[in-house]
């Protein structure tokens, strides 16, 4: 991992340097611990803004965890739940994102909640991921178990797949700034399935571009997976991915799905 070196200032006038290596903070590091460091920075002085605006109106000291650097740091995530340019400290960031997400623990909660009384939000993740279960059971004709039991909290997705057997639904819209998919499914590890159909969405919503199959034995083996629309390998050059042999390239398949999806007016 690599070495950082962070100049700091509380005041924004006395500056001074801060190490992170391997995660550990070092503070007034020696020309020793200086050596190899990588220079990063978020701002002018490296002060969680959230943290510099208590400070000014209500006197809350600034400390070490209001300074960011790798591993205290995230983006600001504003009213409309999107993550914005602006870094601050992950106490705040947090904080704004258990507020402001919808996939935030605390807007999941209240989603599930609406979802039973008709009230959900149709662009919030929640309705998106309920959506993607609705294609999965068409396309596959298999029943939708939350509705057929008017039970959101049930641990499995759908009811036996002739073909595949029991099946778990995930989607994912486009990252347009990191240029991927994001999937977690560590939450499923427990659950009795044999394979998880991942859908792919672009960032606008429109289309499902890629539908990929993984069987079980891979699910197991890791909380989540990244699907780069371009992989490249340490050298800048395009790969095949290992994930790659899991999707689906049916052409008719995929045509069908994408119909699916339209008549489901998710946008």
């Amino acid at each position: 991992m690599a070495k950082y070196r962070v100049l700091v200032s509380f005041d924004g006038k006395n500056f001074f340097w801060i190490v992170v290596d391997n995660g550990k903070l070092i503070n007034n590091p020696a020309k020793e611990d200086l050596k190899g460091t990588k220079f990063i920075s978020y701002n002018k002085t490296n002060i969680c803004p959230r943290c510099r605006e208590e400070h000014e109106r209500d006197g809350k000291e600034l400390t070490d965890k209001s300074v960011l650097y790798p591993g205290n740091v995230q983006r600001e995530t504003d009213k409309k739940g999107k993550r914005i340019e602006k870094w601050i400290c992950k106490i705040h960031g947090n904080s704004y994102y258990e507020r402001y997400s919808p996939n935030s623990t605390n807007n999941l909660k209240k989603s599930l909640r609406d979802n039973r009384t008709d009230n959900l939000n149709p662009s919030c993740n929640t309705a998106k991921g309920d959506l993607g279960e609705s294609v999965t059971s068409i396309w596959r004709g298999v029943k939708k178990l939350s509705v057929e039991y008017d039970n959101y909290e049930l641990s499995l997705d759908h009811s036996p797949d002739p073909e595949l057997g029991i099946i778990q639904t995930k989607c994912s819209w486009y990252d347009i700034e990191y240029g991927m998919w994001s999937i977690k499914w560590k939450n499923d590890w427990y659950k009795k399935f044999d394979y998880v159909i991942v859908y792919c969405i672009s960032a606008d919503g429109s289309t499902v571009e890629r539908i990929y199959i993984f069987p079980r034995e891979e699910v197991i083996m890791m909380t989540g997976v990244t699907i780069y629309k371009n992989p490249k390998d340490s050298h800048g050059n395009p790969k095949i991915p290992w994930y790659e042999k899991y999707r689906l390239k049916d052409k008719e398949q995929i045509k069908k799905i994408n119909e699916i999806w339209n008549n489901l007016n998710i946008k």
